[in-house]
């Protein structure tokens, strides 16, 4: 279900204080619009933020302009909740500085220059309705009283038939991902919106060369419970084919790869996790899920990332330990890879 429901348009106008911010500092009501406005530092901050948020604006097709506004609305609402009004002055100051610093670089990311390619992100916010008995809920989310998905992802400004490809590909790559299993085959968002739950799902390009383009796939899941977590994909396209990057078009079939790759990462977890936790890596499995596990990371891209010294192996919260236990990626040099790779696969620069 999508929703337009949230009052038109976030207002961005010229203070006509000494300390000048994106509103109106003669009209700031809330704690955190008159801290903004009684520091020369947030309000500078709020202009960036303002600045990026309008540059976004602009880019973008018209059409795109009134959910590109009710992202913002989303967003101050959760300024909001994350820096609340009942924090002292100086904390508060902290927080807000924090939080427009996160949002001035997201808001970057909304119009990319990728090799040569110029990328405006999409935007659309859907919500579905908490059950009663979650109303206590309600203060703390995004929404009151709704579970809330906003999801932003890059658009090629391009027609191009390879470029529109890669527009027709991120959309429902972005629902399998927010769907939390890749294998889902759903077009739309149905079902994806949880009550009580809310989430942001941003794809944002990474490189683009003349063979492949690849973007980062953020999932950010706030349950209101002990602590938020955050899920990343790697989206991988090849122009060409108009197709998903596939394990064949890096590694030689029947070379070894596959096995080569287990056992250095099997080694890599073993060194990070062994003797660190009353669940490290020998204990959070059995042999068999372990086996399985590693299988899982090594042959699915979702989980590679292409830089140009080397491929990383990177792990999702809790895929191979604790939540706070999850290692950093495994880096394999290209050179130790060039026995495996295919001589036509081009290497990120």
């Amino acid at each position: 279900m999508r929703t337009f429901s949230w009052a038109a348009s976030v207002s961005l106008l010229f203070c006509v204080a000494a300390c000048a911010a994106s509103f109106d500092c003669t009209k700031a009501r809330s704690a955190q619009e008159r801290a903004i406005c009684g520091s020369p530092d947030l309000s500078r901050a709020d202009e960036q933020m303002a600045l990026n948020y309008k540059a976004w604006l602009g880019a973008a097709p018209k059409e795109w302009a009134e959910e590109i506004r009710e992202n913002q609305l989303v967003w101050l609402r959760e300024r909001d909740i994350e820096c609340p009004a009942d924090e002292e002055a100086a904390d508060l100051a902290t927080c807000l500085a924090g939080v427009y610093v996160a949002r001035t670089g997201t808001l970057r990311r909304m119009v990319q220059q990728v090799g040569g390619m110029q990328f405006v992100s999409e935007a659309v916010t859907l919500t579905t309705a908490d059950e009663p008995a979650n109303s206590e809920l309600r203060s703390m989310e995004a929404r009151p009283g709704f579970g809330t998905l906003t999801v932003t992802w890059a658009q090629a400004s391009s027609s191009a038939a390879e470029w529109a490809a890669w527009n027709r590909a991120v959309t429902p790559a972005a629902i399998r991902a927010a769907n939390e299993d890749e294998a889902t085959k759903t077009t739309d968002w149905q079902g994806v919106v949880l009550p009580t739950v809310d989430r942001s799902l941003a794809v944002t390009v990474d490189r683009v060369n003349g063979q492949w383009v690849s973007a980062t796939i953020m999932d950010f899941y706030d349950g209101h419970g002990a602590h938020p977590v955050e899920y990343t994909w790697q989206f991988y396209w090849l122009l060409g084919e108009q197709r998903e990057l596939g394990t064949g078009d890096v590694f030689k079939p029947g070379s070894g790869w596959e096995a080569w790759m287990e056992q250095r990462l099997d080694g890599h977890l073993h060194r990070a996790l062994d003797g660190t936790s009353s669940e490290n890596y020998q204990s959070w499995f059995d042999d068999a899920g372990a086996q399985r596990t590693l299988e899982a990371i090594v042959t699915n891209p979702h989980d590679w990332e292409l830089e140009p010294k080397g491929l990383a192996l990177f792990f999702q919260p809790y895929q191979v330990a604790c939540y706070a236990c999850t290692p950093e990626p495994l880096r394999i040099p290209w050179a130790d890879l060039k026995p495996y790779l295919q001589p036509g696969f081009a290497l990120p620069q």
